[in-house]
């Protein structure tokens, strides 16, 4: 009798714990929609202004990966880097070429936000060293080129 209601309630436990997983599953990997236009809500006001801007480009719906925007802080300025190959257009043609995806990199100053690359290329990676910040361009053959902030643009290093 003791075994047999044993049994009763690892199985209710079992069941239990299942109906827990299973909609934990159903919300991971590649399951969950990628793009969405919270990625681009969540960004500064003056960017985000900018990037909306690419609705009646794109054909409306517009929306971003998580890795659209990326952030490098250093002292007296932050930096975000938009990667256009990470957002949703229905005219890629418009974002995308055969030099590459478009990319922007946006600084801010005392709080305000405005635009010092605008770029087309295979990607760009923000990088720090000794408190300098750095932007390198990649071609789509791996070449890269590396630029220096000087404190108002991004020069050659």
């Amino acid at each position: 009798m003791k075994l047999s209601r044993l049994l009763c309630t690892l199985l209710s436990s079992v069941i239990a714990a299942l109906a827990l997983v299973q909609p934990a599953l159903s919300h991971s990997g590649t399951a969950q929609d990628p793009w969405s236009p919270a990625h681009i809500d969540m960004l500064p006001d003056e960017i985000r202004a900018e990037v909306q801007k690419w609705n009646a480009a794109c054909g409306g719906s517009i929306a971003a990966a998580q890795h659209f925007a990326l952030y490098l802080t250093v002292p007296g300025a932050e930096f975000v880097a938009l990667h256009f190959d990470d957002f949703q257009c229905r005219s890629r043609a418009v974002l995308c070429n055969s030099s590459g995806c478009l990319h922007e990199v946006y600084v801010a100053t005392a709080g305000r936000y405005r635009r010092v690359l605008t770029v087309r290329t295979y990607d760009i990676r923000l990088s720090s060293v000794n408190n300098q910040a750095f932007v390198e361009l990649l071609d789509r053959n791996g070449t890269s080129r590396k630029l220096r902030w000087n404190g108002s643009r991004f020069v050659a290093k």
